[in-house]
């Protein structure tokens, strides 16, 4: 993240430079939008793999996502009224849970 910020800001600086010995606007937004097509290009993008020693489990991010989410929409107030954390975690468990383990108390013994 930092690098993607100083070839940003390198290349804006690079374009206002431009922009100081050209001087028109659209000259100057040449420059920038290369400049930004450029700061885009050059870092990939990965997607971060799952274990798979915790898909399934209750550690599993997909699992706790969903719980997240779950739970922030039951306990959100609805007019009047509001279901408590205790009140939902049963029910978000039974929309979220995949496996077995999921649906436990605890973490299971082996």
């Amino acid at each position: 993240m930092l690098v993607l910020r100083s070839i940003i800001i390198t290349a804006l600086v690079w374009s206002v430079q431009a922009w100081s010995l050209s001087g028109t606007r659209a000259q100057f937004l040449q420059h920038v939008l290369g400049a930004a097509a450029t700061a885009t290009i050059a870092l990939p993008a990965y997607a971060k793999e799952v274990d798979p020693a915790i898909k399934g489990t209750k550690k599993d991010p997909n699992y706790e996502k969903c719980l997240s989410v779950c739970m922030y929409d039951c306990t959100k107030p609805k007019g009047s009224e509001q279901k408590s954390r205790q009140e939902c975690l049963p029910e978000c468990k039974q929309k979220c849970a995949k496996t077995k383990a999921q649906l436990m108390l605890g973490t299971p013994k082996e």
